[in-house]
């Protein structure tokens, strides 16, 4: 028979016991309290940054920069059309100038769709883009060249300088299309991806391919504009040669044309063109303590805008020659 002490130290045991119980019990309460409140301010930060993120998402393109730029496609196709029916000369000054414009329409209309959505041809239209711009500029040394030497009793040299632009056009677009050749046949060189690697004689003609290599989209402008615009992961040299020369070309070749007594239309043009390209160094300076709103379509639509009225000013130079002349401009020859 147990006695009074072992009844008791019985009791106060299972009295302890269910102590120990009502304690784990308040512990595993007061864990899952606090692990719903650390979730509950876990799903309250993941808001926080979802909202975050949705602000910070960039903004859709501007309307009012799509409908500019689908203005300057239509533009430059319109400029074949009054060139077809405005102008009486054939040949290499009619087919040199609209191919320049079915590709600064190409472009514009390439920037537009940027603004649109998603689009999955924009990256290869990005490569062709550049191309194009690298190449078709340099057929207007030969055009510029052509036009002083039908306009006006040239002297010896201007069939000289009109050979020399088609023999420049030609090594331009063969130095390009080489480039793109040698990426085909061997790749992108190690020392484009690497620069601790010794670049081999040659690697700079792969190296520097649009139609190969690695293109992305242009985060800044991403974010600034909401336009989706593919560039280069690494810069490409010697792509705005071509236009550059063209526009030296015409400016020397409105200045050759104006003693002369024409009006002066392609000088008018090359210059509005030059001030129109250097404007985006101008607006940055501007704009360098501001928001950089515009940052990147302001100067844009400024220097397309510029190549358009070149281009209209050329045409217009073009149609004078054939008025003075009374019809088609003759060969030079």
């Amino acid at each position: 028979m147990p006695g009074p002490d072992q009844e008791h130290m019985s009791s106060m045991s299972s009295m302890s016991s269910m102590d120990c119980e009502v304690s784990i019990e308040l512990c595993e309460a007061v864990r899952t309290r606090r692990g719903l409140d650390s979730l509950d301010s876990l799903d309250t930060q993941v808001d926080e940054e979802k909202g975050q993120e949705i602000q910070e998402f960039p903004r859709p393109a501007g309307q009012v920069a799509t409908v500019l730029y689908l203005a300057l496609a239509l533009g430059h196709l319109l400029l074949i059309q009054v060139q077809w029916q405005g102008t009486a000369t054939e040949g290499s000054l009619f087919l040199v100038l609209s191919g320049l414009q079915v590709c600064l329409a190409f472009e514009a209309a390439v920037y537009a769709a940027g603004g649109f959505s998603w689009l999955p041809f924009l990256e290869a239209a990005g490569r062709m883009r550049l191309l194009l711009g690298a190449t078709a500029w340099a057929w207007l040394l030969p055009w510029a060249a052509e036009l002083h030497c039908r306009c006006r009793p040239a002297p010896g040299t201007a069939l000289l300088a009109t050979q020399q632009g088609y023999a420049l056009a030609y090594f331009v677009s063969a130095f390009f299309a080489l480039r793109e050749i040698c990426f085909v046949l061997r790749g992108e060189p190690p020392s484009a991806l690497d620069r601790s690697q010794q670049p081999r004689l040659g690697d700079c003609l792969p190296s520097n391919a649009v139609l190969g290599g690695q293109f992305r989209l242009d985060k800044a402008e991403l974010e600034e504009t909401g336009r989706a615009v593919f560039v280069p992961s690494r810069a490409r040299s010697g792509l705005g040669i071509s236009s550059g020369l063209a526009l030296v070309a015409h400016l020397a070749a409105g200045l050759a044309l104006r003693p002369s007594g024409w009006p002066g239309w392609l000088l008018s043009g090359g210059l509005v063109a030059l001030l129109a390209r250097r404007f985006g160094t101008v607006w940055d300076l501007w704009d360098a303590k501001g928001s950089k709103l515009g940052a990147h379509e302001v100067p844009r639509l400024v220097c397309r805008a510029g190549e358009f009225c070149w281009l209209l000013c050329a045409l217009w130079q073009l149609r004078a020659c054939e008025a003075e002349a009374g019809g088609a401009l003759a060969e030079c020859k």
